[in-house]
């Protein structure tokens, strides 16, 4: 996902954000990951998530430096990446 693509997403229309969107976006792609959900930007559910995380981080910038809580949000983000880890699990194909 480019830094206009995001920013479109986010309804950003200045610059104010383009130097910090990139390592908000990098944050959520390493949270997903360590959720164990695979980088696809093909699938829409995993730009939604990005986009979501990157607003949150964007919103509350004491996620970042703390240990805030994301409250009600986090239901709906582990929801989301249970499902993006079942549909990733079952695309796997395993070899003998």
């Amino acid at each position: 996902m480019t830094l206009e693509e995001l920013k479109l997403f986010l309804k950003i229309d200045g610059t104010e954000y383009d130097l910090i969107l990139p390592g908000y976006q990098a944050a959520a792609e390493t949270y997903l990951a360590n959720a164990g959900v695979a980088k696809d930007y093909a699938n829409a559910l995993y730009k939604i998530l990005i986009t979501v995380i990157c607003a949150t981080f964007i919103e509350n910038p004491s996620l970042v430096t703390s240990r805030g809580n994301l409250g009600s949000l986090e239901i709906t983000l582990n929801a989301m990446i249970a499902q993006l880890r079942a549909v990733q699990a079952a695309a796997v194909v395993v070899t003998p």
